[in-house]
């Protein structure tokens, strides 16, 4: 028998068998996974965080809480105070019935956060020994030469070498004034050897930003590009979070389900729905519809990796805490 004959058929085994048993593909997702540090997993035990900078009106101190701020705020974790000093943090807690600062009473730490600052600029000058020329270019003859050296000049040249750098120190506090965690120090720098350097504020805020997110990474749950399955759900649904139309595949997945007895409800339609919205990063939205349908389909490994990965995002390892 023809040997590519053979191999025909099984590939076309292969396929029917995939299509009847649902194939399965891989897509690129930008989830949350657990900090560099998971004992110092602070997401299931805050709910606000004051920014407490005790050096209010110093610009380097400012612009570390607008960073703070900033990269905090953009987390899913929890809310972001700021203020200007201990007295004024007693003061919102004392009174934070009467005054809005926070919104809704929970469990609140206190972020502060000391820093040594290094800028050192180094001006350098150098010269060279240049020919002076003068030339007529309407000289048009070969035996002529259009250029001849009047004589002999010295240029200067400066260049300044740029070293800053930023070592900041941060204390997180829960409202008994007990550390919730070891006290942290990062340190990052920036060189730069150049005609033109970059001015105070604009370095301050690059270096500001950088240990920023440094620090979240350690005590809070990060993006990272990862790869998750796909089940063989609505194809329709499926092809709309491939490419990215995650609202709209979580709605039409809503309306088939809905139009479905409890009993003939779908697994990895359910899963879908949650990685829609693990798209969108609401993480607690879809860990409840992975375990839905861990429910139907307890041995599913997909829907169990799934369901692991948010506890580990977002939960609490650290027993003793």
């Amino acid at each position: 028998m023809n040997i590519n004959y053979i191999n025909q058929k099984i590939f076309v085994a292969c396929l029917i068998l995939l299509f009847s048993a649902g194939c399965t593909t891989t897509v690129p997702l930008r989830t949350w996974v657990p900090p560099h540090a998971v004992a110092q997993n602070i997401a299931a035990r805050v709910d606000y965080l004051i920014i407490v900078n005790s050096h209010k009106g110093e610009l380097v101190y400012d612009i570390f809480e607008d960073a703070l701020r900033e990269r905090f705020s953009a987390l899913p974790f929890l809310k972001v105070e700021a203020s200007s000093n201990t007295a004024e943090v007693a003061l919102q807690l004392k009174n934070y019935n009467f005054i809005p600062a926070l919104q809704s009473k929970g469990r609140v730490a206190f972020l502060s956060y000391e820093i040594n600052e290094i800028n050192d600029v180094q001006r350098l000058q150098a010269s060279r020994v240049v020919n002076l020329r003068r030339c007529n270019n309407l000289i048009k003859s070969k035996n002529r030469k259009r250029c001849r050296i009047t004589g002999r000049a010295i240029i200067k040249q400066g260049v300044q070498n740029l070293r800053y750098s930023q070592k900041v120190i941060f204390n997180l506090t829960n409202q008994e004034g007990h550390k919730l965690i070891a006290v942290q120090q990062i340190k990052r720098g920036y060189q730069k050897k150049g005609k033109l350097i970059p001015d105070e504020i604009l370095l301050r805020k690059k270096v500001s930003d950088l240990i920023a997110r440094e620090y979240s990474k350690l005590v809070l749950p990060f993006r990272k590009n990862i790869e998750v399955e796909m089940l063989s759900g609505d194809s329709i649904a499926v092809e709309m979070i491939e490419k990215g139309a995650y609202r709209q595949a979580f709605k039409r997945l809503e309306k088939l389900l809905a139009q479905q007895e409890r009993s003939d409800k779908s697994a990895e339609n359910i899963y879908l729905q949650g990685l829609a919205l693990e798209f969108q990063s609401e993480l607690s939205g879809a860990l409840s519809y992975y375990r839905e349908a861990l429910l139907i389909d307890p041995e599913n490994e997909t829907i169990v990796k799934a369901v692991n990965r948010i506890k580990a995002a977002t939960s609490q390892k650290n027993k003793s805490a």
